[in-house]
């Protein structure tokens, strides 16, 4: 085993030193927040700006950080613990020790593998955000650079230095002193990501090992243009107080209100009236009785207990979902309640339970709601069902896993056959409040075949009866492809010898890999989940007589060749996620974390890798998304969402979820994870997309942007597995973004940008591409002259100017006829062509939507929403940045106190009067406001007699 020599091979002590000379300068103010585990964040103005980490590459180049917000103490002496968990196993511990001597506060990293490993690299990270040092300078010794606007090569600098200086784009600058020249690389990484990173420690092209116990202490004193303050951070606890307001919460909502939006949004007076949902010869959704009319769809999930209702909470929450402005549900997590398994088979359906299901989709029907769902989510199916053989595990449920099972469908007869038998009973079923099978009634609109079943998704994960399986179908793949071993080895690389498609023993590759072999192997699954979806396809509309629009693949793994699949799908699909949780211990359980940042200052990054999934000439839907709790910046996703369904035009949006239990469904309940039902925040954001999506306040864009392939190019003669979604994803935000495969349409070039793949004027995979599109853009004139989007720094206005987001002051604008309105930080302004908002205290999304047809400046009556986040009373988190969340908290609801003010135009202001409204749209109070000429100010205020509230009506007499 080689031994890592020369200057390394020593244990090397640096001091990390963060000056606290005193200044009084105006202008940078930076705080190093230090976690208990021993994560720094560099904070300016009370903004992220940068983080401090220890990581390492195991071989070859696999990545792993230390976990900086693992609870943890800090011990009495000072010394901060963390831990690095490297790609294979091996615990890297991670201490921090931190002194102050006259102002000064030193700060010592030590990093001890506890095992063996071969690193490529072992450091400490300093990571900096894009957005908001891009366009800046640094020095490092003698030598000077731009950090670069755009991105051109990912090492921007890499050499043994003393000194590093950073400078952002305003001058604000910080310095890394150290005490002797120290290996120090400064990488973009938007290759991956919006950040750039200052990388301190060795680093080996060729792994070298490195011994357990020996450890790694690195260093270095870092300045600024002000003083650089320590922090010590620590849990936080939200209570009831005058910075957080209890929240009375109802659920249903009060017939007539402004919250009523059943006679907002058009429905139908049941779902089927105008008979099946069909794909227009547009590529949009419509129904078969008006077939020239496109049609969009709004909905939530229901999981879990949440769908087995008595018959009188199944009609109110029809009733309610109704009210709120749904005209859609996706059932989800259904089946463990449905299926009897006392049976042999575990096929049978309970009876009892099968009557609630059959109610609650009468009643959604009867409200004129349509319904998907997926014919295989989380049904637990015996192990013996697919693999007889296989031998009991003691004390287990000997259940085959869910995510095993997605995989197995598509390569197991057993599996396959399985499948087939459970949807058979599923859509065979008449239900008897209707008297229509599932598979002949127009309510059950789509079916997604299995849920987030990418087979790319897995096939890394699989061990067992099922990884035997998947291996021997690859190598039956690559014998009939390739009849002798040389043909082989010039399609894929060099073998082993003793490795043979003959043998079934060629591995199953890495689907991220672009080598050769992981591309043939994108290939194979692509072809595998194609198989899949033909012989269900047959099934459902030749045996079935099931005609719900069919689709599949919809979440995470997606090489190029998924796109070549997506082409036969009757409509596509994706899912996405701001906040997910990440569980620091168990699964599950507490302690969770998530980044809890802005999303506008990153710039709305949410949804637009999914814009790519979308193929033109299709529908496109969402059936999961959220902006989760308790990220404190949710209320803007609301808005986000449906901003870019609007803007993309797409066909259907489906927040994930409404409720995962019953009782979330019939009372109110403290906030979780997921459920807007239990999240009065995230319930009032849902009204801006109602509006801008479904109601079509906001005008899709006016141009598209196409990347072109055609099935042989991605299928037969690849070139790369690389991710579909390309770096340049913010275009999504200027125009309608996508794919075009085997597309003989002639498109109007005057309003499609086409980008053919491998062969076109502009590669769209090429580094420095998204510069070449915005300024194609801008000569074809989509972009006119004051159009505000500066691609580089994340400022990004649409075509047609109903949307700007500005990453760097952290605002989001939307002006459109019938709804204006935003996000800001305390002390901005969003400043639209009807009304004038500005936000006082504390950070929040603002909007007005008219209630009537009428634009806003004639309407008679407005909905006004003012958002600051929303926690449980008693919620306590283990850092101040509410990163990671200790305890969840309880009723009731707190809410953020903040003040705005709104100034929007009316033309009878002083026949005005506005009201104070509770979650359910009763009036509650009068607030008192102001007239300018043609204008109503209003004063908006969280706190009101000692309660929250969050809208507000306006009544023009």
């Amino acid at each position: 085993m080689k031994m890592i020599s020369g200057y390394w091979s020593a244990v090397t002590t640096f001091l990390l030193t963060l000056s606290l000379t005193p200044g009084v300068s105006a202008m940078a103010n930076w705080n190093a927040v230090v976690a208990p585990s021993g994560g720094i964040v560099i904070e300016s103005h009370g903004h992220e700006v940068g983080s401090i980490l220890p990581g390492l590459f195991e071989a070859t180049w696999q990545s792993a950080s230390m976990n900086a917000r693992t609870p943890s103490e800090v011990n009495s002496n000072g010394t901060h613990r963390g831990q690095i968990t490297a790609p294979g196993g091996c615990q890297v511990d991670c201490e921090l020790r931190v002194s102050n001597d006259g102002g000064v506060t030193n700060l010592e990293y030590r990093l001890t593998p506890q095992s063996n490993i071969q690193l490529n690299s072992l450091h400490v990270a300093f990571t900096l955000p894009a957005a908001n040092w891009a366009g800046g300078k640094y020095t490092a010794d003698e030598t000077s650079g731009d950090i670069p606007v755009t991105f051109k090569n990912t090492v921007v600098n890499s050499a043994p230095i003393t000194t590093l200086q950073l400078a952002d784009k305003s001058g604000d600058w910080l310095k890394l002193e150290f005490p002797r020249p120290t290996q120090v690389l400064v990488q973009d990484d938007r290759m991956w990501g919006q950040s750039f990173s200052v990388r301190i420690g060795p680093n080996f092209n060729d792994a070298e090992s490195w011994p357990a116990g020996k450890s790694l202490t690195i260093g270095f004193k870092l300045t600024g243009n002000n003083a650089v303050r320590l922090e010590e951070d620590g849990p936080v606890t939200i209570e009831a107080g005058p910075d957080w307001i209890p929240l009375d919460v109802t659920l249903d909502i009060e017939q007539g209100s402004a919250l009523d939006f059943s006679h907002v949004i058009p429905r139908h007076s049941f779902a089927g009236e105008h008979g099946r949902v069909i794909v227009n010869p547009d590529g949009k959704f419509a129904f078969s009785n008006h077939p020239n009319q496109s049609a969009r769809f709004y909905g939530v999930n229901l999981c879990f207990s949440a769908q087995y209702l008595s018959h009188e909470n199944a009609d109110r929450l029809a009733e309610r979902l109704w009210r709120l402005g749904y005209n859609a549900l996706r059932i989800h997590h259904y089946e463990s309640e449905l299926v009897d398994r006392s049976s042999r088979d575990g096929i049978r359906l309970m009876p009892d339970k099968l009557d609630q299901f059959d109610y609650l989709l009468a009643a959604m029907k009867r409200r004129g709601i349509y319904v998907t769902t997926d014919l295989f989510v989380s049904r637990p199916v015996a192990m013996s069902t697919i693999y007889p053989d296989a031998e009991k595990v003691p004390g287990q449920d000997n259940d085959i896993g869910m995510d095993e099972y997605k995989l197995a469908v598509h390569i197991n007869d057993r599996a396959f056959n399985d499948f087939k038998a459970f949807s058979r009973l599923l859509l065979n079923h008449e239900n008897p409040y209707t008297k229509l099978r599932y598979a002949d009634d127009p309510m059950l609109a789509w079916l997604s075949l299995v849920n987030e079943d990418n087979p790319g998704n897995f096939a890394s994960q699989l061990t067992g009866p099922l990884h035997d399986d998947l291996q021997g179908v690859w190598n039956r793949w690559l014998a009939a492809r390739y009849d002798d071993r040389t043909a082989l080895v010039n399609a894929i690389g060099e073998l082993p010898e003793d490795q043979s498609p003959i043998k079934d023993n060629l591995p199953l590759q890495n689907v991220y890999d672009d080598s050769l072999a992981a591309i043939h192997f994108n290939v194979f699954l692509a072809e595998v989940e194609q198989s899949f979806f033909d012989r269900t396809r047959t099934f459902l509309r030749d045996e079935l007589r099931c005609h719900a629009l069919l689709t599949d693949i919809n979440a995470w793994h997606n090489p190029l060749q998924s796109q070549a699949v997506r082409a036969s799908f009757d409509y596509v699909d994706d899912h996405f996620y701001v906040d997910h949780p990440k569980f620091l211990e168990r699964p599950w359980s507490l302690p969770s974390s998530c980044p809890n940042t802005s999303p506008i200052a990153d710039g709305a990054t949410g949804g637009r890798n999914c814009a790519f999934t979308r193929l033109f000439g299709k529908p496109f839907t969402i059936t999961e998304f959220n902006y989760s709790s308790p990220g404190r910046f949710r209320g803007v996703g609301g808005i986000l969402t449906g901003t870019l369904g609007s803007l993309q035009d797409w066909d259907g949006i489906w927040r994930f979820a409404y409720a995962h239990n019953r009782d979330n469904v019939s009372e109110p309940g403290p906030l979780n994870y997921f459920d807007v039902s239990a999240d009065p925040l995230n319930q009032a954001a849902e009204r801006a997309s109602l509006c801008l999506f479904l109601r079509g306040d906001m005008q899709p864009a006016e141009h598209s942007v196409s990347i072109d392939a055609t099935s042989q190019q991605l299928m037969i003669s690849p070139t790369s597995s690389r991710d579909k979604t390309p770096s340049w994803n913010g275009v999504a935000w200027l125009s309608k973004v996508g794919w075009s495969i085997d597309s003989h349409d002639t498109k109007v070039q005057s309003k499609f940008l086409s980008l053919p793949l491998n062969r076109g004027e502009i590669d769209p995979f090429a580094v420095g591409a998204g510069d070449l599109i915005v300024q194609t853009m801008r000569q074809r004139g989509w972009l006119g002259p004051d159009n505000r989007t500066d691609y580089d720094v994340n400022q990004f206005q649409s075509d047609n100017g109903e949307v700007t987001i500005d990453a760097p002051a952290n605002t989001l604008t939307l002006d459109t006829a019938r709804t204006v309105g935003g996000f800001a930080p305390a002390g901005r302004r969003i400043e639209t062509t009807s009304a004038l908002i500005e936000i006082h205290d504390t950070d929040a999304t603002v909007w007005i939507s008219s209630l009537d047809s009428e634009p806003i400046s004639a309407s008679k009556r407005l909905l006004i929403t003012h958002l600051t986040d929303l926690q449980n009373s008693g919620a306590r988190y283990g850092d101040r940045g509410r990163k990671v969340l200790l305890q969840w908290g309880g009723l009731p609801h707190l809410v953020q106190a903040g003040t705005a003010t709104v100034t929007v135009q009316i033309a009878n202001a002083v026949k005005a009067k506005v009201y104070g409204l509770s979650t359910s749209g009763k009036r509650q109070s009068t607030i008192v406001t102001a007239t300018q000429p043609g204008k109503l100010v209003i004063p908006l205020a969280v706190q009101a007699n000692g309660k929250a509230r969050m809208m507000y009506e306006v009544v023009v007499e």
